[in-house]
C-alpha cells in the first residue's frame, strides 16, 4: 500500500465516524417547531365531542350516561412498591414512573425524561415518561370523561363512562423487579349493541437520556416473536447511511405479525409492556413527535423543543354487543435496563425482553458474556466495575498468550526469511503463478504465515466491540467511578477550556498506542513511508474515541499495556533462517504434473 492509499483510508476511517457531526455544522437542521397537543380531549357538561371515526352500529344514547365533571387538576393516585413509586392520574393511565435508589440523577446530568424541579439533584429519583401529554395506558379514540380512582396498598381502580356508552375499567397492581400488572375492560352495559372505533393503547413516548447524547440510543421497540425491530428518529428521517435525506416517515404501523412486547426505551431505562395472551386485531403503532418540558420555563426557546417517539398498540373498531365486553392484560416492566434482571423475565415469560439491552448477533454475543464476567467479578470480590474491566483485560490477554507468542514468531520467522523469499520473486518474476505457487510452498515448508501478525487485531476487535455494545446501555456502569472519572458510561472531563473537554484517558490511550506502535515489528512487506504513516496512526483513534465512554477507553488503554508488556517479553525471541537450504523451494525443480509425450 502506498502512502496516497494510507492517506485516503485514513481519511475515509476520520469521515465514518466524524460525518453526522461535520454535516450539522455544515447544514444545521432547523430546530423542529412544536406540534398541536395529540391528548385526548377530556369531557366536560354540554360540550360536544365528534367521534374520531363513523359508528358502525348507531346506538341509543345512554340514559344513565353522566359524565363526571372536570377537576381543576387532575387526581393523582400513587402505587408504592420497594423499588418505584407508580403515579397515576384521573386522565386515564400511568402518568409516571420514579425509580427509587440506586436509580437517581447524576450530579449536572439531566435526563430529559427526569423531573427538574427539585434543586436538590444528587438526590433525585429518575422519572419515566415525565412531562408527556399522554399517559401510559391511554385509550386514544374511546377516552373523553375524567376518570375515577380507588386505590389501596396492592391495587389502583379507575373507572369512566365515555358518551357512547362503553364503560371503561382500568385495574394495575405492582408486582416485584420492576414489574406492573394491568387489566383494561371496555364493556357495553347498555341493551343495544354499539360501535367501538378504532381505538390506540398509548404506552409511553421515549426521549433523548441528555442533550447531545454521543450514543444515540432511544426510540421505540418492539418483537415479533423472531426479531426486536427498532424504530427510532432515523427511521422517521428514511436517511441513507444518517446523511443523504429521503422521504420522511410520518407514522409506523406493523403489518400483522405476532407482537411479544412493545415499549420505549432510551439508553439506561425502558418501559416494555407485554401482552398477557396474543393479541387479535391489533398492530404496533408509533409515531414521532414534538414537545417542550411541561416546567420548561424558557417557554420560547425552540433549542428546548425536543423530539420525542411514541409507542402504542391499535386494534381494529368492532361492535360491542348488549353485555359484551373486550378485556386486554399486561404486563409492564417499567425500570433499568439490567442484563440478568431482563433475562430473567424473559425465561419466565418466555418472549425475549432482554433484547431490551441491544445484546442481539455477532457483538452482543461477546457483549454477553463480557456482562456476565463483570457481574460476576463484582459480585464474587466486591470490586468496582473499573476494577473489573480491568481484571477481564488481564484475564483475556493471559488467555490469549500463547496465539499473541505464536503470532509474533510468526512474523520474526517471515522477517527472518525475507531474503529467501526475496530471491523467489526475482526469479519467477516473469511468472506469477509459479511465483505465487513457490512462495506457498516456502512458506509451508518453513512455517511463515503472512497473516499470523493480524490475529492480535483479530482477537481485540471483537471484545473492543462487545464492549461497546455493552456499554450502551448496561446500567451497572452508569456512575461507576475510576479515579478522576466520575461516571464509567461517560467522557472522563475534566474541565471545559474555551469549549473543549479535556478527557485525560483518550490522551493516555493514545500515548500507550504510539508507544505500542513504535515497539511491535513491521511488517517486511510493508514499504517505509507506509510504516511512518501508520506509527502515527493511533492520534486518528484519540479524536474518535475522544468523547466516548470512559469505560470502553479504561478497557483499551489497559489493553495497549499489556501489549507492550507483551511485546517486551517477546522482543527477545529469535529466528534465524539460513541462508539458502538444501531443502528450500529454491533448489527444487518444479514439477510439472503433465506427462509428456513419448
Amino acid at each position: 500500500m502506498d502512502r496516497t492509499s494510507v492517506i485516503v483510508v485514513t481519511i475515509c476511517v476520520i469521515l465514518l465516524f466524524t460525518w453526522p457531526r461535520l454535516l450539522e455544522k455544515i447544514s444545521p437542521i432547523p430546530p423542529a417547531q412544536p406540534q398541536p397537543t395529540n391528548a385526548v380531549p377530556i369531557q366536560v357538561p354540554g360540550q360536544a365531542n365528534a367521534p374520531t371515526s363513523a359508528p358502525l352500529t348507531q346506538a341509543p344514547p345512554n340514559p344513565d350516561f353522566q359524565p363526571p365533571v372536570k377537576l381543576d387538576s387532575p387526581k393523582l393516585s400513587i402505587l408504592d412498591t420497594e423499588d418505584t413509586s407508580y403515579i397515576f392520574t384521573s386522565e386515564g393511565g400511568l402518568k409516571t414512573v420514579e425509580l427509587k435508589e440506586p436509580h437517581v440523577v447524576l450530579g449536572d446530568n439531566v435526563d430529559l425524561l427526569w423531573d427538574t424541579n427539585n434543586e436538590d439533584a444528587d438526590s433525585k429519583p429518575i422519572i419515566l415518561n415525565h412531562g408527556v401529554e399522554l399517559p401510559v395506558f391511554a385509550l386514544k379514540g374511546i377516552d373523553d370523561s375524567e376518570f375515577s380512582i380507588t386505590a389501596d396498598d396492592s391495587l389502583v381502580t379507575m373507572v369512566s363512562t365515555n358518551k357512547a356508552g362503553i364503560r371503561i375499567t382500568k385495574k394495575f397492581g405492582a408486582g416485584t423487579d420492576y414489574l406492573l400488572h394491568s387489566t383494561i375492560t371496555l364493556a357495553n352495559p347498555m341493551t343495544e349493541p354499539v360501535a367501538l372505533p378504532q381505538w390506540k393503547l398509548m404506552l409511553g413516548t421515549s426521549m433523548p437520556l441528555q442533550s447531545g447524547e454521543r450514543y444515540p440510543v432511544w426510540g421505540a421497540q418492539w418483537h415479533n416473536g423472531e426479531d426486536m425491530v427498532d424504530i427510532d428518529e432515523s427511521w422517521f428521517t428514511n436517511s441513507t447511511l444518517g446523511c443523504f435525506p429521503g422521504t420522511p416517515r410520518t407514522e409506523f404501523r406493523s403489518a400483522g405479525q405476532p407482537i411479544k412486547w412493545v415499549g420505549i426505551h432510551n439508553r439506561f431505562f425502558a418501559i416494555t409492556t407485554m401482552p398477557t395472551e396474543a393479541l387479535s386485531g391489533a398492530r404496533v403503532y408509533s409515531k414521532k413527535i414534538t414537545r417542550r418540558l411541561l416546567d420548561d420555563p424558557l417557554e420560547d426557546d425552540e433549542q428546548n423543543v425536543h423530539t420525542g417517539i411514541l409507542a402504542g398498540l391499535e386494534f381494529d373498531a368492532q361492535v360491542l354487543k348488549p353485555g359484551q365486553s373486550v378485556v386486554k392484560q399486561f404486563t409492564t416492566y417499567a425500570g433499568p435496563k439490567e442484563y440478568r434482571l431482563l433475562e430473567a423475565h424473559a425465561l419466565t415469560y418466555q418472549n425475549s425482553i432482554d433484547s431490551v439491552m441491544g445484546f442481539d448477533g455477532f457483538f452482543g454475543f461477546f457483549a454477553k458474556i463480557l456482562m456476565w464476567a463483570m457481574s460476576s467479578i463484582h459480585n464474587s470480590f466486591g470490586l468496582g466495575y473499573a476494577l473489573c474491566i480491568i481484571v477481564i483485560t488481564i484475564i483475556i490477554k493471559i488467555l490469549f498468550w500463547p496465539l499473541t507468542r505464536a503470532s509474533t514468531i510468526s512474523m520474526k520467522r517471515m522477517a527472518a526469511y525475507q531474503p529467501q523469499m526475496a530471491e523467489i520473486r526475482e526469479k519467477y518474476k516473469d511468472d506469477k503463478e509459479k511465483q505465487n505457487k513457490r512462495m506457498m510452498e516456502f512458506m509451508r515448508e518453513h512455517k511463515v504465515n503472512p497473516m499470523g501478525g493480524c490475529l492480535p487485531i483479530l482477537i481485540q476487535m471483537p471484545v473492543f466491540f462487545g464492549f461497546f455494545t455493552l456499554l450502551r446501555s448496561a446500567v451497572e456502569l452508569r456512575g461507576a467511578e475510576f479515579l478522576w472519572a466520575c461516571d464509567l458510561s461517560q467522557s472522563d472531563t475534566i474541565a471545559v477550556i474555551a469549549g473543549i473537554p479535556i478527557n485525560p484517558l483518550p490522551m493516555i490511550m493514545g500515548v500507550t498506542m504510539l508507544l505500542q506502535a513504535r515497539m511491535t515489528p513491521a511488517s517486511p512487506t510493508v514499504d517505509a513511508n507506509t510504516q511512518k504513516i501508520m506509527k502515527y496512526m493511533p492520534l486518528i483513534f484519540i479524536v474518535v474515541m475522544y468523547g466516548f465512554s470512559s469505560g470502553l477507553t479504561l478497557y483499551w488503554t489497559v489493553q495497549n499495556m499489556l501489549s507492550i508488556l507483551q511485546t517486551k517479553l517477546t522482543k527477545n525471541i529469535v529466528v534465524e533462517a539460513p541462508l539458502k537450504s538444501e531443502n528450500s523451494p529454491l533448489a527444487k525443480p518444479i514439477k510439472n504434473k503433465r506427462k509428456r509425450k513419448k
